[in-house]
């Protein structure tokens, strides 16, 4: 009777505990795809930005942009929809071409950013199409 009272507390003492332990590696409370649209929007306030020659407010949206490729960087290790981890692809194809066209807009050079924005919507979608993401990034 001793041992099966042990054996009561030690399985009740397993289950309290597993209780507790707090679950790692799940999925993140907000998901890639929302951080996607958010990108999204922000890609696009810079080309309209850029469009109306407003330099300052495009810098902030490209800024923000590469804050919230900061966030995928850190969050995202690993993803149902990405085939390797996020700062992998960010650093190939987004880190370089972010940096450009911060540059050229700060120096508010038209033609440099305007060709840095569309590069960097191309590699965008270079992106979304090797995840095999039917979603793409517009001019």
């Amino acid at each position: 009777m001793k041992i099966f009272c042990w054996i009561c507390l030690l399985v009740s003492l397993t289950g309290l505990g597993s209780c507790l332990v707090e679950e790692t590696g799940g999925e993140p409370l907000k998901d890639l795809s929302e951080q996607m649209d958010v990108l999204a929007i922000l890609q696009e306030t810079v080309g309209q930005d850029l469009k109306k020659g407003d330099y300052e407010g495009a810098v902030q949206m490209a800024r923000s942009m590469d804050s919230v490729f900061g966030i995928c960087n850190k969050t995202f290790k690993k993803h149902q929809r990405l085939k390797e981890p996020f700062v992998d692809f960010y650093e190939i194809k987004m880190e370089k071409a972010m940096k450009q066209l911060i540059r050229s807009l700060k120096k508010r050079d038209s033609l440099a950013a305007t060709d840095h924005y569309e590069y960097l919507v191309k590699r965008c979608n270079s992106c979304h199409n090797e995840n095999e993401v039917a979603e793409r990034a517009h001019l």
